[in-house]
């Protein structure tokens, strides 16, 4: 309920910006938009941290008194409101800049509102809705790290301060540690939100870059013929796709409805990599190479391929990989 309505009030700040021009970044790629705005968000970061480090410094110099209570509320206060306008300018920068991605996108392709929830989600670091598509569980086998790796990537303001005075305290002097550690803190914010917007803006333009090719793919299928076995493979692949992704995406959902709908057809298993590998057996060579460059092309929906997306790139028969992911080139 809570996620809902985060995700909500994220959908709003992004209409409101869709409707705003900014002919100021027009001229910009969007690789180098993202990049200015991964560079307000290390100031955003350093500055907000700068300000609460700067108070802890002056509470620090008032000696023993600085331990009050008085001096302690304020000290909380100062934190919760310094980091809360911190999450707050990082969220809003990545909501405009997603507009502008959209805008840019969607003045020949339409985006659905569910597109646009997704980006949202995306840029607030929010999972993907659970659903079971057409049969295709792509949670059946999520890793049972996940949840672990969940909790110290949220812990992580907790740990690095940790570590950081640890190892500081072991290598200075107490004195040292006094002066160097605020600076530290500082600097490992700003690249730490930097990081995060980076990774979150990213991430956006992969599943726009994925929009774009799913509706030039639906077009171009929807002008032509194609045989059983072939819509068989292309809704295997799609669907294999789907379930090593281990989370719904909107853009295979799209493009699995849109290709299915055309001749409706059940398949038992659709999510089995071995009844995909015989489906492609029963393909002539154009064919094959089709579906495998739509296959390969799938699996970069992702930043980083996993090892058994890059284990069936090598059953069928793909050796090498591209090094950077072809819809973000």
């Amino acid at each position: 309920m809570i996620e809902h309505k985060i995700e909500q009030w994220g959908i709003r700040r992004v209409e409101k910006h869709l409707s705003r021009k900014q002919p100021l970044f027009a001229h910009i790629s969007d690789k180098r938009l993202c990049q200015l705005c991964v560079g307000l968000s290390f100031l955003i970061g350093f500055t907000t941290t700068f300000v609460i480090v700067a108070f802890e410094i002056y509470l620090e110099l008032l000696g023993e008194n600085w331990l009050a209570w008085d001096n302690l509320i304020k000290l909380l206060l100062i934190n919760i409101g310094f980091i809360g306008l911190e999450l707050l300018l990082l969220f809003e920068i990545g909501f405009m800049t997603t507009a502008l991605l959209i805008n840019r996108a969607s003045a020949e392709n339409h985006f659905c509102d569910k597109m646009k929830a997704s980006l949202v989600r995306a840029v607030m670091e929010l999972s993907e809705p659970i659903d079971n598509i057409h049969g295709i569980k792509p949670y059946k086998e999520l890793s049972k790290f996940r949840y672990i790796k969940v909790a110290l990537y949220s812990g992580k303001d907790i740990l690095s301060n940790f570590l950081i005075k640890a190892i500081l305290q072991k290598s200075m002097s107490r004195s040292s540690v006094r002066v160097y550690i605020p600076l530290i803190s500082t600097l490992i914010t700003g690249f730490w939100d930097a990081w995060v917007q980076q990774k979150a803006l990213r991430e956006v333009r992969l599943r726009i870059s994925a929009r774009i090719y799913v509706l030039n793919q639906v077009a171009h299928h929807q002008q032509k013929q194609i045989s059983m076995t072939y819509r068989t493979a292309l809704l295997r692949s799609i669907a294999v796709r789907q379930s090593y992704k281990q989370e719904c995406d909107v853009n295979l959902e799209l493009f699995y409805d849109e290709i299915y709908k055309q001749a409706p057809i059940t398949l038992t298993d659709i999510e089995s990599p071995t009844l995909l590998l015989q489906s492609l057996s029963l393909l002539n060579p154009a064919e094959y190479n089709d579906v495998i460059d739509i296959l390969t092309t799938l699996l970069y929906f992702r930043q980083r391929l996993t090892a058994n997306e890059k284990k069936l790139l090598v059953q069928c028969g793909i050796i090498e990989q591209q090094k950077i992911n072809p819809l973000l080139a």
